[in-house]
C-alpha cells in the first residue's frame, strides 16, 4: 500500500515523461522487472483492476486494485504493435511459440 499522491516537487523521468499525479488515498502497487528496454508500457492493456502507472528502464509499476498479486504470480497483458515489437526484439524476454 502506498499513498497515490506522491510527497515534494515532481520531476521529468530519464524518459522525459512528467506525469501528474491526483490524491486518490491509499493504493496497491505492484513491480514487475519488466521495462522500457523490455517493452512499450503505453501498450499493455492489463485485465480489469489493474493499471499501468508508469516505468523506468527496467521496472514497470502497476497499479492493483482489488488484485492480490503475491511474489511469483502471472500478469497477462494485451499488446499493441510497438508493445510486441519491443517484446519480441528483447533478449531479456523469453518466448514461447505455442
Amino acid at each position: 500500500m502506498k499513498p497515490s499522491k506522491v510527497s515534494g516537487d515532481i520531476a521529468q523521468s530519464a524518459f522525459g515523461n512528467n506525469r501528474p499525479t491526483e490524491d486518490r488515498g491509499n493504493i496497491t502497487q505492484t513491480i514487475l522487472a519488466l521495462g522500457i528496454q523490455d517493452i512499450d508500457p503505453d501498450g499493455l492493456q492489463a485485465d480489469i483492476g489493474i493499471t499501468v502507472c508508469g516505468a523506468s528502464s527496467d521496472h514497470l509499476i502497476l497499479e492493483a486494485t482489488g488484485h492480490y498479486l503475491p511474489v511469483g504470480a502471472e500478469v497477462h497483458f494485451q499488446l499493441n504493435y510497438s508493445a510486441l515489437l519491443r517484446a519480441m526484439t528483447s533478449p531479456f524476454i523469453r518466448k514461447n511459440m505455442t
